[in-house]
């Protein structure tokens, strides 16, 4: 039985503070869906996603008194310079991106519930590279026409 709780500690209670639940949340917007990973020593009980405000916001439940949180946010959902608030106050965690998602790493202290708002400045930004082709396309039967009237009336 000794070894048995040797070799699964952890079914018996929490190693650290940094050990954490993995949370992956399903964010449904513009026709698509985004998920958005935490792996965090609390538990996020709940996600919202204002895509007017490109603000995610966390609702947090924990008992530890120091916390940590790694979440990844895909930057086809919100990117740019984020903006971080901790209940209502301005926090800087740190941040580090790739092509595909922006990783976020939180520390904060203190126990029971919290608010973390995460806030981007684009929203959906793979539609800005589809935008200029979009434009083009539309524009040239409108060139097309104009040309057509400008010869007939020759």
């Amino acid at each position: 039985m000794v070894l048995f709780l040797l070799a699964c500690p952890s079914a018996f209670g929490q190693l650290s503070d940094k050990t954490g639940f993995k949370q992956t949340f399903i964010i449904e917007t513009g026709g698509y869906e985004f998920p958005v990973d935490v792996t965090s020593s609390f538990n996020v009980e709940r996600l919202d996603f204002s895509s007017d405000e490109k603000r995610l916001t966390f609702h947090i439940n924990n008992a530890l008194k120091q916390n940590l949180a790694e979440i990844q946010i895909p930057k086809n959902l919100t990117n740019g310079n984020f903006t971080f608030f901790l209940d209502d106050q301005e926090i800087f965690p740190k941040v580090q991106t790739n092509k595909k998602i922006s990783f976020i790493a939180v520390e904060f202290n203190g126990t029971g519930i919290h608010k973390l708002d995460v806030i981007g400045t684009t929203y959906l930004p793979e539609f800005s590279g589809i935008a200029p082709l979009i434009l083009s396309i539309l524009l040239i039967p409108i060139i097309f026409v104009r040309k057509i009237k400008k010869l007939s009336f020759i």
